[in-house]
């Protein structure tokens, strides 16, 4: 008996070795999703006269913020891919990780339209739901989680960035450029 369930075993182990070419090809499309998605969304943007602006802080190139939205954009396909395999709990993580993606693909047409504290909160908000995005998609697959962390961390930096700038650049902590007369000094 027990040869016979040392046997099963070995050969369960070994069924779950193998590649399933159906499973990797399905998260491989859904990986590069979000990029159609962009490629999509810059087409339009094209034909219409929106062009993407990206965040490149401390003088990085317009490319590079450009290849980093790219490379965050990946691992957030595959993260829906893998949070749509572990169906368990029903907290529609898949509808709050499609709305993060589609944020974050829209986000660069819309940041010239905004100022600069309107585009720190916009982006805080893209964050916060960012966030709770993870917050559902973690409980359904941890590996999905992990893959959503730099996304929410290069949104996190970027909130916190524009924040800090707009209230540097905002009274009463900046300089007020009015020309203000000293006291006693006839002009």
């Amino acid at each position: 008996m027990a040869t016979i369930t040392a046997h099963h075993t070995d050969s369960t182990l070994a069924a779950k070795k193998k590649w399933d070419l159906a499973r990797v090809t399905r998260l491989g499309l859904l990986s590069v999703a979000p990029l159609a998605a962009f490629g999509g969304a810059n087409f339009v943007g094209e034909a219409t006269g929106y062009l993407p602006v990206f965040f490149s802080p401390a003088g990085m190139q317009g490319w590079m913020g450009a290849a980093v939205h790219f490379a965050i954009l990946a691992p957030l396909g595959l993260a829906f891919g893998l949070t749509a395999e572990a169906r368990g709990l029903a907290n529609h993580a898949e509808h709050w990780l499609v709305a993060f993606i589609a944020g974050l693909i829209l986000f660069p047409f819309m940041a010239p339209m905004f100022d600069a504290f309107a585009l720190a909160l916009v982006m805080t908000t893209l964050m916060l739901l960012g966030l709770a995005a993870g917050i559902r998609v973690a409980r359904r697959s941890e590996t999905a989680g992990w893959l959503m962390a730099p996304a929410l961390v290069w949104t996190g930096f970027g909130s916190a960035l524009g924040l800090a700038m707009t209230a540097a650049f905002a009274p009463p902590f900046a300089l007020v450029n009015a020309q203000q007369p000293v006291m006693g000094v006839a002009a």
